[in-house]
């Protein structure tokens, strides 16, 4: 989608709310541990491919620290204390394998996308700082998925349960936990889908509700894929929403400003559970994939309703984060 007043928008530049203060210092402290993490395990590393892997999330994480000390030093945040410049170790640990390597580093890239995703979520007053977060959270979900693959590769990374249906297969094709996030999907879907069918009968704002029918439309898209993978893989649906939905609700009783809030809440729920499927969805490469699709049309869309809902006001203000000259 497209609106005039989302280009060239000054506002949300030069000033960033308390929540964004403690993002840039929270991420700015996750990578140093992480620069720091990296440089001591890449000492251990014998296999290649994983070292070349390692220096290149090395790379990433100090490009995104230049951009956070630069935010940090823009907005006079207090940095956390920086890791050294180089971590050498002489010894060799034989306990120190790269499957061990591998899944520290796994684990510790899990744990930084949760924070990178709720940055993002978070972040409504500055639009240029949250572009730079969905910068880093689309960098790193490739990094991860880099790590993914190459785990299974050279066999280090943990199979989870698989689905089990009546029918028998040749191959295990989709665990547990893709199973549960296909179903989940599904039926947040269908609910948002009815919600969303609802306010759009009570919406006054004509550019509002030219969003919201698009919505419905990208939903109605989404859950098709959804189905047939549910199919393809035998796994049951819930019930569907009502095909149409009558009510005597008086129109003046839902304003615009409630029905855009839910709908916000609804994206950044949305976002956080795509984000969830992309971490537990490590069988299957296509159905991750979809959930990683999803992420980012959903990521567009909220970026539009938080620039539409503060050019109409509607958009909660958190407190503002004072810079001391």
């Amino acid at each position: 989608m497209s609106f005039s007043i989302f280009k060239n928008n000054p506002s949300g530049t030069t000033q960033i709310d308390t929540e964004e203060a403690y993002n840039i210092w929270n991420l700015l402290r996750a990578r140093y541990s992480s620069m720091e993490t990296y440089q001591m395990l890449t000492n251990f590393v014998h296999d290649k491919e994983l070292s070349i892997l390692l220096k290149s999330h090395l790379d990433n994480f100090k490009h995104q620290v230049k951009i956070l000390e630069n935010r940090a030093e823009t907005f006079k945040i207090k940095s956390p204390e920086r890791p050294p410049k180089t971590v050498k170790v002489s010894m060799q640990i034989n306990e120190m394998t790269d499957a061990f390597i591998f899944r520290k580093i796994f684990n510790d890239l899990l744990a930084e996308l949760y924070s990178i995703t709720r940055s993002v979520i978070s972040s409504i007053t500055n639009d240029n700082l949250r572009g730079a977060f969905r910068k880093f959270l689309a960098s790193h979900i490739n990094d991860y998925e880099r790590l993914i693959l190459l785990g299974k590769v050279k066999g280090w990374n943990d199979i989870s349960p698989s689905y089990k249906t009546t029918k028998p297969v040749k191959e295990e094709k989709i665990s547990v936990a893709e199973t549960n996030h296909i179903w989940n999907h599904v039926a947040f879907r269908y609910h948002q889908m009815q919600q969303t069918q609802l306010f759009v009968g009570f919406v006054h704002d004509k550019e509002f509700k030219l969003m919201m029918t698009t919505g419905i439309k990208s939903l109605d898209k989404q859950v098709k894929i959804l189905e047939k993978k549910a199919f393809d893989f035998e796994i049951p649906l819930p019930t569907m929403p009502p095909a149409t939905q009558n009510t005597s609700i008086d129109p003046e009783s839902l304003e615009d400003k409630f029905m855009y809030r839910m709908i916000l809440l609804g994206t950044n729920s949305a976002v956080d559970l795509h984000t969830r499927a992309i971490i537990e969805c490590t069988r299957n490469d296509s159905v991750r994939k979809t959930f990683n699709d999803f992420l980012k049309v959903e990521l567009d869309i909220q970026d539009n309703y938080i620039k539409y809902g503060k050019f109409k006001g509607w958009t909660p203000l958190p407190p503002m984060y004072f810079q001391i000259t």
